[in-house]
């Protein structure tokens, strides 16, 4: 084998090692620009590839519901695959309802820390803290909820083509979780 051969078939690989980067961070969500990078600078980008599908690195929220926000969307993902119901909702709409999620998430369980404390536990603002985050997480619990009812009618679209009860769910549940970020920031 001689250098030119040798040189070839390096560059092939690392092309195909570029590409099968690319494609799976596209399919777990990452954009665009992300996943083509990863033809060229693949090494760089495999730490995305142990991360939950959505998230950037260093940014993850570890809140009470995690798990379930993990367990909901990695559904709801699953569903969205199905080529008969493809374009319905884009990668960008399900990463940022999930990525809001996962903030408002992380904002209880850093309420949950502060609340877990002994010093905290008579004062009256931590009293009106404790029940501000019980409207949050109710609201969470709601939204997760909506999420699990979003991948009904995503089955629904596939029987019946009517894509607009899925749009109209999603819209909404950005909408609510929108007023969770609002009415925690304020």
């Amino acid at each position: 084998m001689n250098a030119t051969s040798a040189t070839l078939l390096l560059l092939g690989a690392w092309l195909l090692l570029g590409g099968g980067t690319a494609l799976v961070l596209a399919r777990r969500g990452q954009p665009a620009a992300t996943a083509l990078s990863a033809l060229i600078a693949w090494p760089v980008l495999l730490p995305l590839l142990g991360e939950p599908a959505g998230q950037q690195a260093g940014t993850r929220n570890v809140g009470p519901f995690a798990t379930r926000i993990d367990t909901c969307f990695a559904a709801l993902r699953s569903a969205l695959t199905d080529p008969s119901i493809s374009g319905i909702v884009t990668v960008e709409e399900l990463v940022s309802l999930e990525q809001s999620m996962r903030r408002a998430d992380g904002r209880i369980g850093m309420v949950d820390r502060l609340l877990s404390e002994d010093a905290l536990r008579a004062d009256p603002l931590a009293i009106q803290l404790a029940r501000a985050r019980e409207l949050a997480a109710d609201e969470i619990e709601s939204v997760l909820r909506g999420v699990v009812q979003l991948r009904v009618q995503v089955g629904l679209v596939a029987l019946a083509g009517d894509t607009l009860p899925v749009r109209e769910g999603l819209r909404e549940l950005g909408a609510r979780v929108r007023a969770i970020e609002e009415t925690s920031l304020a």
